[in-house]
């Protein structure tokens, strides 16, 4: 099976975004460390650091690739975002945040330190984001002959 030059560039585009969340996410660990913040906040605002540091690295990523390859436009960029920014908000929401959210606080509280519970929960909850994300853009180019 070949995979495509845009299904690279897509999931390099997640991955960027992620490497975002992952910065995110240790900033936030940076700070419940230097603020000693109560256990029971730090899952909370690691969902948080994830939103902030994902979305803005993803952005920074799908336009670097579209002028890369010379197919970036507004109007382009806006399609993308409205076949893009559903799915990823419900796989985000229904799948991701909650992994991240529960994998962190279960760690935690099994006495493990923040860092390795931030990272081990971020790689579960990734490797699900990213299934769903891809099987929904396979079904969306499949199906609808649409392309993100």
């Amino acid at each position: 099976m070949k995979i495509s030059k845009e299904t690279l560039n897509f999931n390099k585009e997640l991955l960027i975004g992620e490497i975002g969340t992952l910065a995110g996410i240790q900033f936030v660990d940076f700070l419940s460390y230097i603020f000693s913040f109560p256990i029971k906040l730090i899952p909370h605002l690691v969902v948080f650091g994830a939103i902030i540091g994902g979305s803005l690295f993803w952005v920074l990523a799908r336009i670097y690739y579209k002028s890369k390859e010379e197919k970036y436009s507004e109007k382009k960029f806006l399609y993308d975002i409205k076949y893009f920014t559903p799915a990823s908000a419900f796989f985000t929401f229904a799948f991701y945040y909650p992994a991240l959210f529960f994998a962190t606080k279960y760690f935690l509280f099994h006495h493990r330190q923040v860092e390795f519970s931030t990272i081990i929960s971020q790689i579960i909850a990734f490797g699900l984001f990213l299934i769903g994300i891809n099987f929904y853009r396979y079904i969306l180019l499949k199906v609808f002959k649409k392309q993100i």
